[in-house]
């Protein structure tokens, strides 16, 4: 994957450009596309009826006029759904893209890195969630984006599933600290991560030994530290931090390029 690496230090749009257009929506990830930016992060889940929808949180409340978990809804509810409103009056009527909406709308962008996030979680879905998880990564396949995305997940149990089942074939994100990861682990995460995420906890940004031990496994440290703040993100360059995730990924970009990474 670092192959198709453009920058020093790489920016994701975190659910596309979220600061700007209501999260994980088309016209937030066209707006990402624009950008000078790296990567794209987003989130996967699936409906009732087995589609695969983009929408972050388990439930459709905080982003839509509706509600209920999206496991329990079936595409055409979560398609007359208003994803838009919630972020301002202007972007009222925007949908809930599909999987595929999205795939169609970046199958031409080489030059484009993803972040997936997988969702449907094995400890509240079961085999579901299996289902779920090789579908998507057959889209991902069909569409020619697997070799350029990391998988990424807070469930350590499906990562492991991944890992297993697909022979080390995909590379996959998971995080610090590793608890975040679920009681399910039954491996070192660092033995099959390709980066971890590092969250400072109480702090803004976690303390170097954090970093330090990541890169002496090998794996790259990322960072998202909500706000795009120049003394911060200078903190976790100093670190080690090698991509940022950002709600503002062309503040992301200047503030990275003024510190000389870009």
């Amino acid at each position: 994957m670092k192959q198709y690496y453009r920058h020093k230090v790489l920016v994701a749009a975190h659910r596309g450009d979220s600061k700007h257009f209501p999260e994980n929506t088309i016209p937030a990830f066209e707006s990402a596309l624009a950008l000078d930016i790296d990567m794209i992060e987003t989130d996967l889940h699936m409906t009732k009826d087995g589609e695969i929808v983009l929408i972050h949180d388990h439930a459709a409340g905080r982003t839509t006029n509706g509600s209920g978990d999206i496991k329990d809804l079936t595409l055409a509810e979560i398609m007359a759904l208003d994803a838009g409103s919630w972020k301002s009056d202007k972007f009222k009527g925007t949908k809930v893209p599909t999987f595929t909406d999205f795939l169609e709308l970046v199958k031409d962008r080489k030059d484009m890195l993803f972040n997936i996030e997988f969702k449907d979680y094995p400890h509240l879905q079961g085999d579901r969630a299996y289902y779920s998880c090789d579908k998507a990564i057959a889209m991902m396949e069909e569409y020619g984006i697997a070799e350029r995305s990391v998988i990424n997940s807070f469930s350590g149990e499906l990562l492991e599933y991944v890992d297993k089942k697909y022979e080390g074939k995909y590379k996959l994100h998971g995080y610090y600290p590793t608890e975040l990861m679920g009681e399910g682990l039954t491996r070192d995460p660092y033995e099959y991560l390709y980066t971890i995420c590092i969250f400072g906890g109480e702090k803004e940004v976690a303390d170097k030994e954090h970093f330090d031990y990541a890169i002496s496994r090998g794996v790259e440290p990322w960072v998202y530290l909500g706000e795009e703040k120049p003394d911060t993100y200078k903190s976790a360059l100093e670190r080690g931090a090698v991509l940022f995730t950002a709600n503002d990924p062309q503040k992301a970009h200047e503030i990275l390029k003024e510190l000389g990474v870009r």
